[in-house]
């Protein structure tokens, strides 16, 4: 808090030619959430070996995900504030421990019921620490650049993404599921303690201002920040939170079903998993095209097709037969996912400040998670009983049109702000 009142006083100070820390943050978070999110996205190359292993209908199997989805997100909300008060660094240390341990857990079950509570809520709690807390530190790192630093930071999600099936596919084929699994796990608590130490929460702490400016951003790019209950009771907040809602059913299915998806049209498992590796490499282009596009046309506005895109995509994803096809669908879905992924804390530091953004980006991820745990369980439920994906395809793309519709409504966050505070000054 202290740190936050100092960055907003327009105080100059002499940086000389010291590097300036906010790309040390960017690296680590980068880091932390590669490593996070490989382990959880990978599994998609686990769902069929899990199901057979256990003898687990589909529904049962995405239960996994499910579970974890939705604590990562839900968790947010505690872990933005937690790293607010006491630093991003113990939070993020503390969720990586906590997910290596559920990835080791997760390679000695002998029940469906022991992956739930390994995978399940081990790599849940872990990412829940990990990811809200890594993003607030960049939003207080940079001010003028915030959109491409936070966009080169969770593209480590994107490389995560990409990676983390490929690699955890290979090792299936060598050993097995339970060595992939013991595999990941020495990589999350190796790398993601080693970025996590880096992890400082302002660069107040460090001697430095925003941007490694000689001095605390003026206009749009500064001002007052607002607390997570005075953010609650704005317009905008509920039109970022409640369309961020509507999308997140939608959006896990992929991360679910698109290999089962694709070995049911009779790819190869290792086809398959190229397939699901290309959602990372649209994840990547996505949040590293994308920051500077938002830069020069408006994050609301960016924020916005790329919703309208989802809807496009789940459509073309529900007609897909062929390999080609569903690596067109899979990349641009990784673009867009991407692009919304980065986009939508800058969106919040936009309208309400970065004092308290690890407490208002946990609130609104916090919403994303009734999607994480409704979408992949309703889809595999809904599998089992008629024999198809076609139903939460085409809902998550309606679930997508609202809210891109939603997002639009509130002023822009110049104009809102400008209304709240008074012209900005520069």
């Amino acid at each position: 808090m202290a740190d936050s009142a100092i960055e907003l006083t327009g105080e100059r100070r002499e940086t000389g030619r010291r590097p300036f820390h906010g790309w040390y943050m960017v690296a680590a978070a980068f880091v932390v959430m590669m490593v996070g999110f490989g382990a959880a996205y990978s599994f998609p190359v686990f769902f069929e070996p899990l199901a057979s292993e256990f003898a687990a209908g589909r529904g049962d199997t995405s239960m996994i995900l499910s579970i974890s989805g939705f604590l990562y997100f839900f968790l947010g909300l505690w872990s933005g504030t937690a790293s607010d008060r006491i630093g991003a660094r113990p939070v993020v240390i503390f969720g990586t421990l906590v997910c290596a341990a559920g990835l080791l857990l997760a390679s000695r079950a002998e029940s469906l019921w022991q992956v739930y509570w390994g995978y399940g809520l081990g790599v849940g709690v872990g990412v829940g620490c990990m990811y809200v807390p890594a993003v607030g530190v960049v939003q207080r790192w940079f001010a003028r650049k915030r959109s491409t630093a936070s966009g080169l930071a969770i593209t480590g999600i994107g490389v995560g993404t990409f990676f983390g099936p490929l690699a955890a596919h290979e090792l299936i084929v060598v050993t097995d599921w339970r060595t992939a699994y013991v595999g990941l796990a020495v990589v999350v608590a190796v790398l993601g303690v080693a970025a996590g130490a880096v992890l400082v929460n302002s660069p107040a702490s460090r001697g430095q201002f925003p941007d490694g400016a000689d001095r605390a951003p003026g206009g749009a790019e500064g001002g007052p920040s607002l607390s997570v209950g005075e953010a609650r009771r704005t317009f905008p907040f509920w039109m970022i939170l409640v369309s961020a809602s509507a999308i997140s059913i939608g959006l896990f299915v992929p991360f679910g079903h698109l290999v089962p998806f694709a070995l049911d049209l009779g790819l190869s498992p290792a086809e398959a998993a190229t397939v699901f590796s290309g959602v990372g490499i649209g994840s990547i282009f996505g949040r590293m095209a994308l920051g500077p596009v938002a830069q020069a046309w408006g994050r609301q506005p960016v924020l916005a097709f790329l919703y309208l895109g989802l809807a496009i995509g789940f459509v073309g994803w529900n007609f897909a037969t062929t390999f080609i096809e569903l690596m067109t669908f899979s990349i641009a879905f990784g673009t867009l996912y991407g692009g919304f992924v980065a986009l939508s804390p800058t969106v919040l530091a936009d309208y309400f400040g970065v004092g308290h953004i690890g407490s208002i980006v946990g609130n609104v991820y916090a919403s994303v998670a009734l999607g994480a745990l409704l979408g992949p369980a309703i889809a595999g439920y809904l599998y089992d009983i008629f024999g198809t994906y076609q139903w939460p395809i085409m809902v998550g793309a309606i679930l997508c049109l609202i809210a891109a519709a939603l997002i639009v409504l509130p002023k822009s966050p110049t104009a809102w702000r400008e209304a709240r505070f008074g012209p900005a000054q520069d």
